[in-house]
């Protein structure tokens, strides 16, 4: 808890400076007060690398780095593609696989208990004979 206090005291301190520094420069009408050396050096390489990006920009073109993205994301999509195409035959092969089980299920079934009745009746079923007779009220 300590260190937590420490590091929030010295962050407030190091932000209170800065704003003090850029407000300072502010109304000196933007004339640096604090590291100006390193921050002209600063300025410099930061304009240079922008001049040396901006000459490479102009020689690749334009579109040159989205283009380079749009290859990437082309590539990341074909695989994502690819993926899913293997899950889809893996899941068509478990799915032929599981019907193939449930028709041997089937097949394999034994009667169940209105199979039995059914067969029941026709073992005990009354030939046509035996049906005229009761009929016939003899």
């Amino acid at each position: 808890m300590t260190t937590a206090i420490l590091y929030l005291a010295g962050s407030t301190l190091a932000l209170g400076i800065v704003a003090g520094v850029f407000r300072v420069e502010d109304a000196r009408a933007g004339s640096r007060v604090v590291l100006v050396r390193a921050r002209s050096l600063l300025d410099r390489a930061v304009a240079g690398a922008t001049n040396r990006l901006s000459t490479v920009d102009t020689y690749l073109g334009r579109g040159f780095a989205r283009l380079m993205l749009h290859y990437a994301a082309h590539g990341l999509l074909e695989r994502l593609l690819m993926l899913l195409g293997k899950v889809e035959k893996k899941i068509e092969s478990l799915l032929h696989s599981n019907k193939k089980v449930a028709k041997e299920i089937r097949k394999k079934k034994g009667k169940t208990h209105l199979d039995k009745i059914a067969d029941h009746r026709e073992e005990v079923a009354l030939s046509e004979a035996q049906k005229a007779k009761m009929r016939s009220h003899e």
